[in-house]
């Protein structure tokens, strides 16, 4: 078949202890992520990480607009730039798809290639995207059809991708194997299901344009539904967005066909394949360091106090100052999660009304969140705050 094999098994059906230590320190990682935090400030994170996930995801596409204007985009704020618009619009649809994956992911089978198509559908019928559906193929306009499996053959760079009309016939045996990979086996096993799994898509490359995009989608959905806990508190798009080259070059690493009697029973390489893993690998557990490290409760509390007196500094151009004693609540929250209302004077030392007015403010400036107007209070890290507590996340925009 032509995308075997569609796991890294060698001549004796074993897997490089190399591949399966890494695929389980990922995992054990992974877990450690969260592990302190309450859920709702996990979530707080999570929101933004979801911005910075389309950021470098459409990054690795040659095509993004900073969080921050991401962040103004959703709240239907475009530039006056068609062009700057049309990218936000990109990121907008890009988010709202990757709600609908995490959500649909948990409960149901996401090796399937109806649920493929239908992040395309969604990524590409959002509001602003007919744009994106009009490409230029050989001088020849094409629309193309959210959803749609292509119906021509097509070069991508170097690779030539296999024929439009086996296409259906190779997701008959993907989803055949992956399921059974995916299924009754190790998380270790599991993960490195979900990194074949994206290059094979790759390799497919069964729509017309945005294959990068929906196959890292998928990715994410695949690791959503194996349960990788930590996972949205650090995402793969940004490590591979660092060296965009050289993630093109691990993929077509493992486009290589079979190299000699020795290299593995498929059509393609398997050392292009274990190649191939052992990057994705390396690159998921530097991007969980990386978040571990930034959000070690000890110094995000004091990153946090420094960006608040930063702020009532001056220190942030045509910034509205932060108010007095936010980051006493901010603290409280950060270590609480969240706080009854009644209970902001308490946690602030200070009478009711300025408590009051502490949290209109805090709100209006978007660094609060409550479910209602009597709900308790959470913290809510938008992406100018996070980009001053975490810098390495997010880009320091000068406006």
């Amino acid at each position: 078949m032509l995308i075997s094999p569609i796991m890294p098994y060698n001549l004796k059906g074993q897997i490089k202890p190399e591949l399966l230590e890494l695929a389980e320190k990922v995992c054990i990682e992974s877990a450690k992520i969260a592990s302190g935090y309450n859920q709702y400030v996990v979530n707080a994170f999570r929101d933004v990480l979801r911005i910075t996930n389309s950021y470098y995801s459409n990054r690795i596409e040659a095509q993004s607009t900073h969080p921050i204007d991401i962040e103004k985009a959703m709240l239907k704020q475009f530039s006056d730039d068609s062009k700057e618009k049309a990218l936000q619009e990109l990121s907008v649809a890009h988010i709202k798809t990757q709600e609908f994956v995490e959500g649909y992911s948990i409960e149901h089978s996401v090796i399937d290639r109806n649920f493929i198509k239908e992040i395309h559908r969604l990524f590409y019928s959002s509001e602003g995207m007919e744009k994106f559906t009009k490409l230029e193929k050989e001088n020849e306009l094409i629309e193309m059809i959210p959803g749609e499996f292509r119906n021509r053959d097509v070069k991508v760079a170097n690779h030539i991708a296999p024929a439009y009309d086996v296409i259906d016939t190779v997701f008959n045996y993907y989803e055949k194997e992956y399921s059974s990979a995916y299924t009754s086996s190790t998380k270790a096993i599991k993960l490195l299901a979900a990194l074949s799994s994206h290059h094979r898509l790759v390799y497919l490359h069964p729509f017309l344009d945005g294959n990068g995009r929906v196959s890292r989608l998928h990715l994410d959905a695949m690791f959503w539904n194996m349960k990788l806990e930590g996972y949205g508190l650090w995402n793969i798009s940004r490590g591979l967005a660092r060296d965009v080259k050289e993630y093109q070059t691990h993929l077509s690493y493992a486009d290589m066909k079979q190299q000699g009697a020795t290299d593995g029973r498929g059509e393609l390489s398997l050392r292009g394949l274990e190649g191939y893993l052992k990057y994705m690998l390396e690159i998921s557990l530097d991007q969980i360091e990386f978040m571990g490290y930034s959000l070690r409760l000890d110094q995000l509390n004091e990153k946090i106090r420094k960006f608040v007196r930063f702020s009532q500094e001056g220190m942030f151009h045509k910034r509205e100052p932060l108010p007095k004693y936010s980051e006493l609540l901010f603290s409280h929250l950060l270590l609480n999660g969240e706080l009854e209302r009644k209970y902001v004077p308490l946690a602030i030392g200070k009478s009711i009304s300025t408590a009051t007015k502490l949290v209109s403010t805090l709100t209006k400036m978007g660094y609060l969140e409550s479910e209602h107007s009597k709900a308790p209070l959470r913290l809510k890290v938008n992406s100018f705050f996070a980009s001053q507590i975490i810098p390495e996340l997010i880009p320091q925009k000068v406006d």
